[in-house]
């Protein structure tokens, strides 16, 4: 089993801003749970005890607030003042980590058994947990040797062109001397440190299965509800059995009666008015949805904003934290 894990969430969610204006992107809900709990569920299955945040300045009096409400796993917040890349991170508090650890990419979950990942590891100094997907023009692929040693890295290769149809499910098992290779300061894993281990020979991997969680954009956030709705999540799963269309609703916020509320997101304090529309999009902390307004489209409404009457909030759009938009002052819509 493994007791130690380093979790990297320092990044500052720049693709679902303006959700992490004031809170980090570890800590958005799904289905009313933070994410980063996912992840402790799945690593409790190997016996973590100790997890090991790293996070950056942006959000670390967040972190912190939150590191001491776990009882358990034990958290310990490591801050990188400067950014470290994926791997630096986990450089900066080696002489506290164990011989063997997992690191794990903090806006992803795959929902493979890591008892498994563990127990089918080549004994290499790293393992790559792989998953499969039908196009591969999005990922780098993974090209892996009969004997679970990764052969080499293909960047996003077009559909049907690829060597192979298995990318990295952003979960790591790795000894403690691979990061010890290396100086303190900014590294990376994708450019450096796995590159070097397959032309030493010293990097394995193995395919799980499993739902993927993924909460980088918008749009990625909401179909990770969708799975959860219809039940393909063994981490988490609505409060009460989800409706269809699913709607995910934080403790404090309204929906008034007339409102229309579908595929959304609605975080604590937020209010949609009666005659309001909310489908297929996030509306943040104490937001208010005035009746006549429109918000879908992946869309994302930040905390304390006001969307007035009669706006539409389409195609991915982004409204900034404590914004008022008055009544019909965006509209794609001529005038009837």
């Amino acid at each position: 089993m493994i007791r130690q894990a380093v979790l990297l969430v320092g990044g500052r969610g720049t693709r679902v801003w303006p959700l992490t204006h004031a809170m980090p992107k570890g800590l958005l809900p799904v289905a009313g749970v933070p994410f980063i709990e996912l992840q402790f569920r799945l690593l409790a299955e190997v016996g973590v005890e100790e997890v090991i945040l790293a996070v950056g300045t942006d959000h670390e009096k967040e972190w912190r607030a939150y590191a001491e409400s776990v009882s358990h796993p034990h958290v310990v917040v490591a801050v990188e003042q400067t950014p470290l890349d994926t791997a630096g991170p986990v450089g900066e508090v080696r002489d506290r980590l164990d011989d063997v650890l997992l690191v794990l990419n903090g806006d992803v979950v795959v929902e493979g058994r890591l008892t498994e990942f563990v127990s089918e590891a080549p004994a290499l100094p790293a393992v790559l947990a792989l998953v499969t997907v039908e196009d591969t023009s999005a990922y780098g692929v993974v090209v892996v040797g009969p004997d679970g040693a990764v052969e080499r890295f293909v960047e996003k290769p077009p559909a049907g062109t690829a060597p192979a149809v298995t990318v990295s499910a952003g979960i790591y098992l790795m000894r403690r001397e691979i990061i010890e290779r290396y100086p303190r300061g900014p590294l990376s894993f994708e450019r450096v440190v796995f590159p070097d281990l397959v032309e030493s020979g010293e990097l394995g991997a193995v395919t799980v299965e499993g739902e993927w969680l993924d909460i980088g954009t918008g749009e990625l956030y909401l179909a990770t509800h969708d799975a959860v709705a219809a039940g393909r999540s063994r981490l988490v799963r609505f409060p009460e059995p989800a409706a269809d269309p699913w709607v995910a609703v934080e403790a404090g916020a309204v929906i008034e009666p007339g409102a229309i509320v579908e595929e959304a997101i609605v975080m604590a304090g937020a209010t949609i008015q009666s005659g309001a529309t909310v489908r297929r999009a996030v509306v943040g902390r104490r937001a208010i949805v005035e009746s006549g307004a429109l918000v879908t489209g992946a869309s994302l409404v930040g905390e304390d904003a006001v969307i007035g009457g009669g706006c539409e909030i389409v195609n991915g759009a982004r409204v900034a934290p404590g914004v008022t938009l008055a009544p019909g002052s965006i509209t794609f819509s001529p005038p009837q």
